[in-house]
């Protein structure tokens, strides 16, 4: 009978651990480290990117304070948004929040989601992110110098630009017109979308450096066992959850997503992720 006990106490204690863990990862930010290296860069010269995804206005501590402060203390080079900043049905706040606090840092790149257009007020969330300097990349690209670097930063529309604003926009078309020029550059090329699953359109351009979003990690991950659960336009099981992944030279990054307001699925062993990518020189 003891021993039974014992064992049900042990079991109740593991149980409310696992459940510990899981509320406060639901809130708490990771913030994930790549390391990518080009001979295309400055010998001996790096550049430090911050890629943020799927915020979904979530606020992070007294006016986005933990948020500013990880972004911060990275001291970025370079910040690029891909996509679902926004939320389609909360307030603005978030962003809004945010970027009073992170304007002025660095370069501050966008690229639409499926979110921002879904709100339907696309207009406004154009207007509020060109007030705080952020660069909206629409199927064009820059040429900018970051650490005596030249680079390429690229971007594309959410498909859904078609459905909600532009109804003759074709964004595989609007992408082949934009970005067929870029094999002429021998620069390294970084390339912004919202929709990993996307990935071998993409491919078909000279980009370097792939960074999306969208699939929030999977919603619920087991660690070394299953990289996410679900993920939309994936489906179940998805290929492309959250990670790096290469394909041949190209490295294509996916951010698990900062949102904490999803309505129905929690995120289980998949807490808010801050991705900084370290861009290093290598012969």
């Amino acid at each position: 009978m003891k021993r039974l006990k014992r064992k049900h106490i042990i079991l109740i204690i593991i149980l409310a651990s696992a459940l510990i863990y899981i509320l406060i990862s639901h809130i708490t930010i990771s913030t994930k480290t790549y390391i990518v290296t080009s001979p295309l860069l400055n010998e001996g010269s790096s550049i430090k990117i911050i890629l943020i995804a799927d915020l979904h206005n979530s606020i992070f501590g007294r006016n986005q304070s933990i948020l500013i402060n990880k972004i911060m203390d990275i001291n970025p080079d370079l910040i690029i948004m891909a996509g679902d900043i926004y939320d389609s049905v909360s307030k603005m706040t978030g962003v809004s929040l945010l970027l009073s606090g992170i304007a002025g840092t660095a370069p501050i790149y966008f690229v639409t989601g499926n979110h921002e257009y879904l709100g339907r007020n696309i207009r406004a969330i154009r207007d509020e992110l060109i007030s705080y300097g952020v660069i909206i990349l629409s199927d064009n690209y820059e040429i900018i110098n970051i650490n005596n670097n030249e680079i390429v930063i690229a971007g594309t529309e959410d498909p859904y630009k078609r459905f909600y604003e532009t109804p003759n926009y074709n964004q595989i078309g609007s992408m082949e017109m934009a970005f067929r020029e870029l094999d002429e550059y021998s620069l390294f090329k970084i390339f912004t979308a919202h929709r990993p699953e996307m990935i071998n359109e993409y491919l078909k351009f000279s980009f370097n450096l792939i960074l999306t979003g969208h699939t929030h990690g999977g919603q619920i991950r087991i660690p070394f066992i299953m990289n996410g659960l679900f993920a939309s336009n994936q489906g179940f099981f998805p290929k492309y959850a959250g990670g790096i992944y290469l394909h041949d030279k190209v490295t294509h990054i996916i951010s698990r997503g900062l949102s904490i307001n999803h309505p129905r699925i929690p995120r289980i062993f998949n807490p808010p992720e801050l991705v900084s990518i370290i861009l290093e020189f290598e012969r």
